[in-house]
């Protein structure tokens, strides 16, 4: 991302999670009422806000074929860990990248229980203060909006800065961020975690295989995704192989509780009403577990 510009992705994300928010309630594999709070400005201020959304899901699915749905299951997955979560007793939640993400704004059990950390760029969290600011009227005094530059600055003086407790059991999300960030980074948070939150925290996180970020992966939509991110300074750098994912979180402290591929999201979410689908099979989601 370039770092004068506010993340491109989470506005896009937003897009996708506003439009799957405007299906029939049966239909929705997520829902996000405030997702519409952080559309592009294109978006945001347009006189048919409906009809812009509509068109650009299709430009995507046209371009990118089954990404968006991904994208959506991939919200859905974090949704669901983060219920179980709360329900497990977790204190503080931290979410790494946050960009535009609402849970902490959806989630009502987290402003009586759970302390939130939101971290992110600057630029992004900036415009996504000025929209809540604007728009939102309740109470948020349980979330801590922290801005870093990951490249810059060490996650941990941030949030022990901050407030946060090695002490207490912590989910943290990671969402959309791994592939866009070398490998030493990933290991640098991962180390953080494993170092800095007792056993039954948790973290989760999505990945690609190393061949999204080489090119050499023969999905279609995952080639022309990784040049489309590329063309606005959000390139994918990073990947892990999936037959070494165990091994890989092992190494680094961490024992899997789930890593869903598209074979798992596909039965879980896009059932019945949904089983038509196109769902691209590029994207991993993983919950993992302190050990």
């Amino acid at each position: 991302m370039k770092s004068n510009q506010s993340s491109v992705t989470a506005e896009n994300n937003a897009t996708l999670r506003a439009h799957e928010s405007m299906r029939p309630e049966d239909e929705r594999i997520c829902s996000d009422p405030y997702a519409a709070l952080f559309l592009p400005d294109r978006i945001f201020y347009a006189s048919d806000r409906k009809k812009q959304i509509e068109q650009t899901i299709v430009d995507w699915e046209t371009h990118f074929p089954g990404v968006c749905n991904a994208i959506i299951a991939r919200t859905r997955f974090i949704d669901d860990c983060l219920k179980e979560a709360v329900a497990d007793g977790i204190s503080q939640l931290v979410i790494l990248g946050a960009g535009y993400d609402t849970r902490a704004m959806r989630f009502e059990d987290l402003n009586k229980t759970v302390t939130v950390f939101e971290l992110d760029h600057p630029s992004t969290q900036k415009k996504k203060l000025e929209r809540i600011e604007k728009h939102f009227k309740a109470d948020l005094s349980h979330i801590r909006y922290i801005s870093i530059d990951f490249s810059k600055e060490d996650l941990g003086e941030k949030l022990l800065a901050w407030g946060y407790d090695k002490k207490l059991k912590t989910l943290f999300i990671w969402e959309g961020v791994t592939y866009y960030i070398p490998e030493s980074a990933v290991d640098r948070t991962l180390s953080f975690i494993s170092h800095h939150s007792p056993s039954r925290s948790s973290v989760i996180f999505d990945y690609f295989p190393p061949t999204v970020a080489d090119g050499t992966i023969k999905l279609a939509e995952a080639r022309s995704l990784r040049e489309g991110l590329k063309r606005i300074g959000e390139e994918i750098i990073f990947g892990i192989t999936p037959d070494h994912i165990e091994f890989f979180m092992k190494d680094r402290g961490f024992l899997i509780i789930r890593n869903f591929t598209k074979a798992d999201y596909f039965n879980s979410y896009f059932q019945g009403v949904n089983q038509n689908r196109n769902v691209s099979e590029m994207f991993i989601f993983l919950h993992a577990m302190v050990s």
